[in-house]
């Protein structure tokens, strides 16, 4: 066990932080060389409280869940609310009120016929649900060698083995695991017209391989906020329908509302076969995500 490096923000550690901080790891975090971790007491709005009264505003909504602030008053009272009638109850042949109520809501949401809901706890898992699916659907269909897919550079879809397989191998967060996780195809976002005819090549090569195309639409979010235009999915949809690919559609970041319109997908006009939910989800008040089809 060793004590973190000395922080120059902390003026005098809590001892709840001093006591507790050689045995917390945090992500994407070198333990070792890092220093203490800012000790946070409350939260308010856009504003993080530290033990010592000092405040800080969180720009990045606790990595993008928060999207209503936090302890925003209405989803406290239902959570509350919530709390005092059922905490939680596995949806293994059973169901309740509040799942039913949110995949309608969702279903009623999102466009096209995207109207099965599966719920988890995180957009890692959810992203891999999807893989899942998409393998299961070229099994059923018959189509048993469709097992691979097709991301693009400067992707992020997560960090379970089967997620982190999708994401950019080489500028991505995993390239420690190169070589130790699942291959995939990793290619250019069909960006322009060279790029559209590579990946029509591509698909058209390797199609009977590929269980789906995986995407984030509109902005390549923890890969360094890469856009790319509403065109650039409406290619991806034509292509995925020509090579008769499914298409899936990562919105943990971009949807409910992040990039404009309620999901990114909606300002190409393209339905997805697949989409993934999660972070904005519950405003960041507790871990779920969501996989529709």
């Amino acid at each position: 066990m060793s004590i973190p490096p000395a922080n120059p923000l902390i003026n005098d550690p809590p001892e709840w932080l001093a006591k507790g901080a050689p045995h917390l790891w945090l992500p994407y975090t070198q333990m070792q060389t890092t220093p203490m971790a800012l000790p946070i007491a409350k939260t308010d709005g856009v504003r993080l409280t530290l033990a010592d009264g000092r405040e800080l505003i969180d720009g990045v909504s606790s990595w993008w869940t928060a999207a209503h602030g936090y302890n925003h008053p209405h989803i406290r009272a239902a959570v509350t609310d919530q709390l005092e009638k059922m905490p939680h109850v596995m949806l293994g042949g059973l169901a309740h009120e509040p799942a039913c109520r949110l995949a309608t809501r969702l279903s009623e949401k999102l466009p096209g016929d995207l109207g099965h809901v599966f719920f988890s706890e995180s957009g890692s898992v959810s992203v891999e649900i999807a893989m899942k699916i998409a393998v299961q659907y070229g099994i059923n269909k018959g189509k048993k060698g469709r097992t691979r897919f097709v991301s693009f550079k400067g992707g992020y879809h997560g960090d379970t083995l089967a997620t982190m397989s999708v994401c950019d191998p080489d500028e991505g967060m995993h390239t420690l695991f190169k070589g130790a996780i699942a291959e995939q195809f990793i290619c250019e976002l069909p960006n322009d017209a060279e790029k559209e005819a590579a990946l029509d090549a591509f698909l058209g090569e390797h199609g009977h391989e590929v269980a789906a195309v995986v995407t984030e639409p509109l902005v390549q979010g923890a890969g360094g906020m890469r856009f790319h235009t509403p065109e650039t999915l409406r290619k991806l949809r034509a292509l995925c329908d020509k090579h008769d690919v499914l298409l899936i559609l990562d919105e943990i970041f971009t949807g409910f509302g992040r990039t404009g319109s309620m999901f990114a997908c909606e300002q190409a006009g393209i339905v997805p076969d697949i989409v993934t939910l999660s972070k904005a989800l519950t405003g960041g008040t507790m871990a779920l995500a969501a996989t529709i089809a």
